[in-house]
């Protein structure tokens, strides 16, 4: 009887001579499978850049043959409108409701054939605007144009509008 309760146990040195042949094919066939899957459907860091530059003067450029400073465009975004001016001229106020975008393309392709400088405008940006806002504008000048784009605060007048 007591046989059946108490089994001899081997000793350490005895486990240890026993080799255990341990099969990792199966394992090594999931990595084969998902190492390929796993690279295929990484999304790599994908960077957009948009080209801008901080004026030294907002909205004036210089004319070298009369020595005076030529004005370029320059739209304020605040909160409730886009506006483009040249210098202190306001030419084209246009109120923020869903399809501002689409009418400042269309005032934009107007007014740069007036302009003075024809590919560079001044993006004068109010407190508290959201960034993406500040984007489509960009993008929008780029579309009519206006291959530089400066960008700089807008006025305190603006900011409370």
């Amino acid at each position: 009887m007591e046989s059946l309760f108490f089994k001899k146990s081997r000793s350490p040195s005895e486990a240890a001579a026993e080799v255990i042949d341990i099969d990792v094919t199966p394992v090594m066939n999931v990595f084969i499978i998902l190492i390929p899957f796993l690279i295929s459907m990484a999304v790599f860091t994908h960077l957009s850049i948009i080209e801008f530059s901080l004026p030294p003067n907002v909205g004036v450029g210089l004319d070298e043959a009369a020595g005076k400073p030529k004005l370029k465009l320059t739209i304020v975004v605040a909160k409730k409108y886009l506006a483009i001016s040249h210098g202190e001229n306001l030419l084209d106020s246009i109120p923020v409701n869903g399809n501002e975008y689409e009418e400042l393309y269309k005032k934009l392709l107007a007014r740069r054939e007036t302009a003075d400088i024809r590919d560079e405008l001044v993006v004068a940006v109010a407190d508290a605007i959201p960034f993406q806002q500040v984007i489509n504008v960009m993008d929008r000048c780029r579309d009519a144009g206006f291959e530089k784009v400066g960008l700089s605060s807008a006025p305190e007048e603006a900011e409370r509008l």
